[in-house]
Order: C-alpha cells, then structure tokens, then sequence
C-alpha cells in the first residue's frame, strides 16, 4: 500500500544521503518493522517531522531506543522541560486522579479556580479570564472564536509552514 514506508514521508525535508546514511547505520530491523507498522497505520501529519525512530522508555531528560541507545531529548515541547517520569508530576496527577479525576463546568473545583487565580496573577495587563481546554489544537480554535467575536474580523494571520495544532482552525 503506498504510503507503508517510514522513509520520506510526513513534512521532512532532510532527504540528505547523510540520513539516509544515519538511517542504515542506526535502524535494526525491530525498529525498521515497527517504524513501517506506524507508517501504515497511523495518518502523518504534512508538516510535521516523521518518525525517526522507535522508543522504548524515557527517564528524565532521557530517551532510549529499542537498541538500548539513550539520547538526550532538546525537543523542548510542552511538558518536556520537566523530564520524562518526573516524580513530582507523576505524583500530582495520581493524586489529583485519586480526589477528582474529571469535572465538567456544570461545576467548579478548587484545582482548578486555585491554576486560573494563579494565571490571572501572573499574566501582564488585565488578562483575569480562564478557559481551558482539552489540546493546543482546542485552544487555537476557541481563540481564534473568540478573536473574531470580539474584533468582529474575520481574517486570520499565522505563520507559513509552521504546526499549529491537528485540526481545522490550527492548520
């Protein structure tokens, strides 16, 4: 099926032979087959780099690879600046998991008026209003609704080429 090979695909732009070097050299064939696997059944994302390899764990700034090779992750997205498994993170979640795993906006609770108060606090000007939403991709699009109820435009500007979420509004 076209389309089932890992090399060349998604938005990457480095079809230099020296990753097709790379490429030889460092992916065994349980990488390769689970690298084709993802090709096929997963729907990639144009401009988004493709996958380059298979992991297996991560711990702290670490990343490792079904070889066993570790690399320290600079990919600097979202929550990665805390590390992989951080104890901290993992146990306030399982903690917040424990007392009050979901709650719709029929109601409040305190986590959250505590993190909206906070965001009010430190953010410059007059910026006291919360919404939070399920993705950067959700937030994209309720920004951009609300940008156009309230400047009542239309027109959008963002960046050429860039990623700004998996969904209508963010493309």
């Amino acid at each position: 099926m076209a389309g089932d090979s890992f090399e060349g695909i998604e938005g990457d732009l480095n079809l230099s032979p020296h990753r097709a070097e790379w490429t030889r050299r460092n992916i065994g064939p349980e990488t390769r087959r689970w690298l084709e696997e993802d090709a096929r059944y997963f729907l990639h994302q144009a401009l988004s780099t493709p996958c380059l390899n298979a992991l297996a764990r991560s711990d702290g700034i670490y990343l490792e690879d079904l070889e066993g090779r570790r690399y320290l992750d600079f990919h600097g997205n979202s929550v990665h600046q805390v590390g992989f498994g951080n104890p901290a993170v993992i146990a306030a979640i399982k903690a917040q998991l424990d007392a009050l795993s979901f709650c719709t906006r029929r109601y409040t609770n305190i986590p959250a008026v505590e993190l909206a108060r906070k965001l009010a606090q430190i953010t410059p000007g007059d910026l006291a209003k919360s919404l939070f939403c399920p993705s950067g991709a959700a937030a994209v699009g309720m920004a951009l609704r609300l940008a156009r109820v309230v400047t009542v435009r239309h027109k959008t500007l963002s960046m050429w080429d860039s990623f700004h979420g998996a969904s209508l509004d963010a493309s």
